[in-house]
């Protein structure tokens, strides 16, 4: 239970602004094609938490992954979970969005 309390505090770092990074790539492809893409927003989701993980964690704060090493998580174990995590949440934001934009256009 401490490794699962240890992934997520690892990732509440990188949820919020992959979900504003997502957010901004959305409006920003409304704006280019005219159209919403559901797709776009969470292909972006999928991205943006492990290149949001790789500058947190490996340029800007290196030393914080000897923390999370002491709870019993290694480097590896960190970025498959980043990497399940934010595949569940782009699935998860892909079939909200589209289910959402199908309710607002029919």
């Amino acid at each position: 239970m401490v490794k699962v309390k240890a992934i997520f505090l690892f990732y509440k770092k990188l949820m919020v602004p992959s979900l504003l990074f997502s957010i901004l790539i959305g409006v920003f492809s409304i704006y280019m094609s005219g159209q919403f893409s559901a797709t776009s927003f969470g292909l972006s989701y999928l991205l943006l938490p492990l290149l949001m993980h790789y500058f947190i964690y490996e340029v800007r704060n290196k030393n914080e992954y000897f923390f999370y090493h002491n709870l019993g998580l290694s480097k590896l174990s960190l970025w498959i979970s980043t990497l399940i995590i934010s595949l569940l949440g782009a699935v998860i934001i892909s079939i909200l969005t589209w289910i959402v934009y199908r309710q607002i256009v029919y």
